[in-house]
């Protein structure tokens, strides 16, 4: 849940868009016959809504509190989108969160409406190179993303397009604040025609790895496996479980109509298998058509097959049309697929292939696609033909069929389900099945649209717009601004061609794409980071933000190329290293000697300074020399399993450490040991390191 910020009651408001004035006049108090959560308080209403559904489970509730009039109030006028929209709307700090088959991202201002930062993460694959499919013009974001609002993070899958033609399918991170992208990793299915696979669920996390489904394009065309497949929301090791795999097989898609697999809270993730390629039921049993539960790690740990599965699967009967509804109220699973049965199964004991169930028909005269709504013991099914409502516990029946045949996933708020059908948005009551309210929302591009609640605010997707509309807590106050960075994270990093990349602090400019007669090769802040300065190995030296140029070597002749740099404890000066240890003193630094023109078993890799004065030099097989600064001790004639490659000062000065290439740390005199990459696989060598104060 999101802080408390300021809203702002709506009574009559006139919102200005294009020069047009529209009033939007809330209505009178709740309908009778539905049952109203109790009006909200200011801090429920900030309630956030970051994964398919509400939660972590998919139960589709919102807590909030919040209600809504008959019918609800636009909070502002649609939002335009740049492509078509299959995911639910997210919403968090303040912020709503929509994607597009464009592979755009969005972020919306939940006060006003007003769009907050877009981001395009890749091109995405034109309908037209795919072997079948209903997803036109184009395939790029399907799923519904996920937030982690403590990492301040929106996770996306994109679908993009490579030479061939061809797809790449990958996990994108950006940051909720600004749009950056953070993380952009591709996605690995092997033994897959890339083309043929679609990214159709929801994402969600689970012990801190996204995790997600994949299945194929409508018509279930080309060679495609199911899998789930979960990736560290840091970027890292994929872990994957694949449906179909034997060779010859596929199909099995994870899909579940746009519902994302869901995680209890053990971790343990759950989800449906649609029909497999595998139609004998002499044939060994392929894992499709399927309810099953996996480890964190993605491990099988128990399914649910009909004894019907082969059958199933020849007909394009599957199961995993829907997501598991977890009744926790009585310790089971519901799951409804397209051969119009409800399976109630134990969530401790699902039993394999003709496991223990009961089973009732359920929405008979069409398919159930998507996610659901879990209210107690009662589960609202999303029905083509309508919402159902199956109670599961006694007697197990369906009790009702939605009266306005709205079928698509429901969701419950402010005591109404609301679901959507031909570009209306239906209040059903959960009691009945009958029509509290309705209100136009535009057309659908996707067959399974379903809304959100956030902030107060009911939320609706359409073919390339969202709508918005407000409830009993007024439209929410401003966006909350970004969290202040944590201690001791801020820090640039200088790259050989001069360009700076600033984490949490300052960008004072660089010489990225600029010309250079040399590589850049180190940096130094300034006294008061309020700049910073990098050197070239030709000596050159380029001052940015308030450091003041005090000389360089740039344009003289160096019997070794320059290696390192470090600033005074003034800030008014710094001193450059080569090679071949010679050093070099620029503004109020002194010059406390040097390895120039001596024999050096190593060549020196860099320097450190010490803040009472003096400085230090490092040579790559470890060796340490001390002019003006303690010497505490070093590597040099050991063995290293790695040369080593720079050094950093502790803000006693009475102590360092040293890093070698493979990430290894040593330290001497009253510097810390706090961890280390030796022996961890690393995709590139560690150039060099900095202490944080």
């Amino acid at each position: 849940m999101s802080g408390w910020r300021p809203r702002f009651a709506l009574g009559a408001v006139c919102i200005i868009a294009g020069g047009a004035g529209i009033l939007i006049q809330g209505h009178g108090g709740p309908q009778s016959g539905s049952a109203k959560l109790p009006p909200a308080s200011l801090a429920a209403a900030t309630q956030s809504w970051t994964v398919y559904h509400g939660d972590a489970l998919g139960s589709g509730v919102d807590t909030s509190g919040v209600t809504f009039a008959s019918p609800p109030p636009a909070a502002w006028p649609p939002v335009a989108l740049d492509g078509e929209v299959y995911g639910e709307p997210l919403e968090a700090t303040g912020r709503v969160f929509v994607a597009t088959e464009n592979n755009n991202v969005y972020a919306i201002a939940a006060n006003t409406g007003a769009v907050l930062w877009e981001t395009n993460v890749g091109t995405p694959v034109p309908s037209g190179d795919l072997p079948c499919g209903n997803i036109s013009p184009n395939v790029g974001i399907t799923g519904t993303p996920v937030i982690d609002e403590n990492r301040g993070e929106i996770f996306v899958v994109s679908d993009d397009l490579v030479a061939g033609p061809q797809a790449s399918h990958h996990l994108v991170g950006l940051n909720i604040y600004t749009g950056n992208i953070e993380l952009n990793q591709p996605i690995t299915l092997p033994g897959s025609d890339q083309l043929a696979q679609l990214q159709r669920t929801g994402l969600n996390l689970s012990n801190g790895n996204v995790v997600l489904g994949f299945g194929g394009n409508a018509g279930d065309c080309g060679t495609y496996h199911g899998w789930v497949v979960a990736i560290p929301e840091g970027g890292g090791t994929q872990l994957s479980y694949e449906v179909d795999k034997a060779s010859g097989q596929r199909e099995g898609a994870i899909w579940m109509g746009g519902a994302a697999p869901e995680v209890d809270a053990s971790g343990n993730v759950w989800a449906a298998a649609g029909n497999g390629s595998v139609t004998s039921s002499s044939s060994a049993y392929d894992f499709s058509d399927s309810v099953f539960e996996l480890s964190p790690s993605l491990a099988l740990k128990q399914y649910f097959a009909p004894s019907s599965w082969a059958s199933d699967n020849s007909s394009d009967a599957d199961l995993g049309s829907s997501s598991p509804a977890m009744v926790n109220a009585t310790g089971s699973v519901l799951q409804v697929g397209k051969s119009h049965t409800a399976y109630k199964l134990s969530q401790s004991n699902l039993g394999g292939v003709g496991g223990p169930n009961t089973s009732i028909s359920a929405c008979s005269a069409n398919d159930v696609d998507g996610g659901h709504v879990v209210n107690g013991t009662i589960v609202y099914v999303p029905c083509r033909s309508g919402v159902q409502a199956i109670q599961t516990g006694s007697p197990f029946s369906v009790l009702w069929t939605a009266a306005s045949g709205a079928g698509t996933p429901p969701i419950l708020a402010g005591g109404d389900l609301w679901s959507i059908k031909g570009g209306t948005m239906y209040a059903i009551d959960p009691g009945t099945g009958a029509t509290v309210t309705s209100v136009s929302v535009g057309g659908e591009a996707n067959s399974f649209p379903t809304p959100s609640v956030g902030d107060g605010l009911l939320l609706a997707p359409s073919t390339n717009h969202l709508y918005a509309f407000v409830g009993s807590a007024g439209l929410p106050g401003p966006p909350s601004p970004p969290p202040a960075p944590p201690p001791n994270s801020s820090y640039w990093l200088v790259a050989a061609d001069g360009g700076v990349f600033s984490f949490n602090a300052p960008f004072y400019g660089s010489e990225g794409g600029k010309h250079l007669n040399a590589p850049v090769v180190a940096m130094a802040p300034t006294a008061g980071h309020g700049g910073y300065w990098m050197v070239a190995s030709d000596g050159g030296v380029f001052t940015f933000g308030n450091a003041q140029f005090y000389g360089s070597e740039g344009g003289k002749h160096l019997n070794a190329p320059v290696v390192g740099m470090a600033a005074t404890p003034s800030g008014r000066g710094y001193w450059m290293v080569a090679s071949d240890g010679g050093v070099f003193s620029f503004g109020d630094a002194q010059f406390y000697g040097s390895e120039g023109g001596q024999h050096l078993n190593a060549p020196v890799v860099g320097m450190a300074a010490d803040p009472s004065g003096g400085y230090w030099l490092v040579a790559s097989d470890g060796g340490i020399f001390s002019f003006g600064a303690p010497f505490e001790g070093s590597m040099g004639g050991k063995h290293l399993n790695a040369p080593m490659v720079g050094m950093a000062s502790t803000p006693s000065g009475s102590g360092y450490w040293q890093v070698a290439s493979d990430g290894g740390i040593f330290t001497f005199g009253d510097a810390n040991f706090g961890g280390s990459e030796g022996a961890a696989p690393l995709n590139k060598p560690i150039v060099g390191m900095a202490s944080t104060s």
